[in-house]
């Protein structure tokens, strides 16, 4: 209110004064800002982007593939080779062996889940990080508990295996992400509110990185890789780099 105009669209009332133009009668309110929508996933763009970040990075990406097909490769012909031995000591080492190669699987997925993070924050895979044990503690004390609610799921009913794999689809990333580091019951929990928050999406998500692995006999386990980090962040609200 003023006694004398202040600039355009001021206008005159019946008491003399002068209001602005959000004041005038019959001027509708300002319209409130639109509210941000919920994250969602595109399993095409996700694939997409797995592809891209693969070829782009092609020399790292097929050493990083080789590495974890060579260490899983070496360790199944061990166990089958030392399968035709007899005796005791040839059982122990056998189970010994089992047990070594199992958490070797481990290190060098979680490398796999360390390269995805990477690419989907804009930095370079390197194939050394299949070897890093940086949180690898916690990673395989959550992939032990995976392990066993996978076992209960095919125990009470096999559909209910395939239900636990795919909620707990992004267990790793946030225990093996440096900008989160969750712990191992943490993690799962998280993964499952996150996959039951976008269950439509990631559902098929699953089916199709499945399907793609398979038809490739898991050649293609990069790809998929860096499209489960790319869901993984975009379904966050991450950046996507």
């Amino acid at each position: 209110m003023s006694d004398t105009p202040q600039g355009d669209g001021w206008w005159q009332a019946s008491d003399g004064k002068w209001y602005s133009p959000e004041q005038k009668p019959g001027t509708p309110p300002p319209a409130s800002p639109a509210p941000q929508g919920v994250p969602q996933l595109d399993v095409g763009l996700a694939l997409g982007y797995g592809w891209a970040k693969f070829t782009e990075n092609l020399g790292s990406m097929v050493a990083i593939v080789a590495i974890y097909f060579g260490v899983t490769l070496v360790f199944n012909l061990l166990g089958n080779f030392l399968r035709f031995g007899n005796g005791l000591t040839t059982i122990l080492f056998s189970f010994a062996l089992v047990a070594v190669g199992v958490f070797i699987a481990m290190v060098v997925e979680a490398g796999l889940i360390r390269a995805a993070l990477a690419v989907t924050a804009g930095e370079r895979p390197d194939p050394n990080m299949m070897f890093s044990t940086d949180r690898i503690a916690p990673y395989i004390i959550a992939s032990l508990l995976v392990a066993l609610l996978s076992f209960v799921g095919l125990i009470v009913c096999c559909i209910g295996f395939i239900v636990v794999r795919i909620f707990v689809l992004f267990y790793g990333f946030y225990v093996l992400d440096p900008q989160r580091k969750l712990e191992p019951a943490d993690s799962i929990k998280k993964s499952f509110d996150l996959v039951s928050g976008n269950a439509g999406s990631v559902v098929l998500f699953a089916i199709v990185i499945t399907v793609v692995n398979l038809l490739t006999c898991g050649l293609a386990i990069g790809v998929t890789e860096i499209s489960i980090g790319y869901a993984y962040r975009q379904l966050n609200g991450d950046p996507v780099l």
